[in-house]
């Protein structure tokens, strides 16, 4: 037999946050480090170290509750959190639905240590190809490490956020207080004809 699960809830209209309600100008943060795919296929190919894999776990077991007090700030326009589509895939689907594009600082991008060692195509998880060829049209130039962290598929990853400029520093400022990553890692500019990824 197939056994199913299904979480409900209740949630306030005007605390309900979309993917689709980002703003230009707005700022971006991800409030978990990226990577975890990459080491969880490390740990089955067998050539991950001793230790490698805690803070990958780590990452995993740590909440998206924040975002119970993040629909309550009315500057926050958009949410949606990072998982199979990878970071860049969950970026881009906030972009097209908001009519916008984006501009990141690849480098402020919270990334799990580890994955330094681990950061090559032939060790990427059998969904990176996949989003990687559903987005790879829509980015900038990249590295290989830099294509494997973006495109990595993420289990209980962080969440994104887009906030309007004026609130970045109480936003970070609350992101850090429950022990979450908060440094601005990019914004929300005009797109041209489609909605892209730029890096810096």
């Amino acid at each position: 037999p197939f056994f199913g699960l299904a979480v409900t809830g209740r949630a306030k209209i005007n605390e309900i946050k979309k993917n689709s309600d980002a703003k230009l100008g707005d700022v971006l943060f991800l409030t978990k480090p990226l990577g975890v795919g990459l080491i969880a296929t490390a740990q089955k190919m067998g050539i991950l170290q001793v230790g490698e894999l805690n803070e990958a776990i780590e990452v995993m077991m740590k909440l998206n509750d924040i975002g119970s007090k993040l629909g309550k700030i009315e500057g926050v326009s958009a949410i949606t959190d990072v998982t199979g589509f990878g970071f860049a895939g969950h970026l881009l689907e906030m972009c097209e639905g908001s009519n916008l594009s984006a501009e990141i600082e690849f480098n402020k991008l919270p990334i799990l240590a580890s994955t330094k060692n681990y950061a090559y195509s032939f060790i990427a998880p059998k969904g990176f190809t996949t989003n990687w060829e559903a987005i790879k049209n829509k980015i900038s130039d990249t590295t290989e490490s830099q294509r494997v962290l973006l495109g990595d598929p993420q289990t209980s990853g962080g969440l994104l956020i887009a906030v309007k400029p004026e609130l970045e520093t109480q936003i970070s400022e609350l992101l850090k207080a429950n022990g979450l990553y908060h440094q601005s890692i990019g914004k929300l500019i005009k797109k041209e004809t489609d909605s892209k990824i730029e890096l810096i």
